[in-house]
């Protein structure tokens, strides 16, 4: 397929847009999938070079929360181990359940996030410290239920692991955020490299969309790195209202 000089620049423009969301918030999917659609990349080719695409672009924004030390590894590497197993596992009950149904549950389920998130500052005030085995198991329990989700049906991912990062960790929107991207990021490698050697990424697209995603990242990073709580907020917000939308849109069409 060949794109016309407009098509590469709302290409460009949109995937930029899609970085600099996901790397605060998760949830750039809802935006590049519907692009690529939009653009007329075929279907077989839609999945592989979204993996591509936000995989490569992800890698600077982690390399800049790494390189910054607002990753807890300590505590994360038990998160990344039971993320990749609930991957494979959801995965695995993708291919014997219908994952159709999972629309049912988003629109229950996000519109009770948004209204936790609103009072999310009273609520994690309110807790104590929580001991050190206690935040390990949590962090067990949170990389294996949401890797499960992402195996099997996947939108909304990052975003899910933020919301619970907050309320299960006592994180912060902006602590949360670099912790989510790095749990999440073991999945999409993994899914990246499976559609790679499959032949299922679109060149052509993926170059220009890699540079696009690359600057969205850049400075969606730069955002949570400054400790801008009420634009992550908001970004978060935002996702969460596109996740609600296109939970809509597949049960009516």
């Amino acid at each position: 397929m060949d794109l016309t000089l407009i098509q590469y620049f709302f290409l460009f423009a949109l995937v930029a847009f899609a970085g600099f969301v996901d790397s605060i918030a998760g949830g750039g999917g809802l935006i590049t999938v519907p692009t690529y659609m939009a653009l007329g990349v075929p279907a077989e080719f839609i999945l592989g070079t979204n993996k591509c695409v936000s995989t490569t672009g992800g890698t600077l924004s982690i390399f800049r929360y790494i390189k910054n030390g607002v990753v807890d590894f300590k505590l994360m590497i038990y998160g990344i181990g039971t993320g990749f197993l609930g991957s494979l596992i959801g995965a695995r009950l993708s291919t014997v359940l219908d994952n159709d149904k999972m629309v049912y549950l988003l629109i229950i389920v996000v519109p009770i996030i948004i209204t936790l998130n609103y009072f999310k500052s009273k609520i994690v005030a309110d807790r104590k410290e929580i001991p050190t085995n206690s935040l390990i198991l949590r962090t067990l329990l949170i990389g294996l239920v949401i890797g499960c989700y992402d195996g099997f049906f996947g939108p909304g991912t990052g975003t899910f692991l933020i919301i619970a990062m907050v309320f299960f960790l006592n994180m912060s929107m902006v602590e949360a955020s670099p912790n989510a991207r790095v749990i999440n990021f073991t999945s999409n490698v993994s899914a990246f490299l499976f559609f790679l050697f499959k032949g299922m990424i679109l060149w052509k697209v993926a170059a220009i969309a890699i540079l696009a995603s690359l600057t969205g990242n850049h400075l969606g990073s730069g955002v949570v790195l400054k400790g801008n709580h009420r634009l992550v907020q908001y970004v978060f917000n935002f996702v969460l209202v596109l996740l609600l939308l296109k939970s809509l849109y597949g049960l009516v069409f």
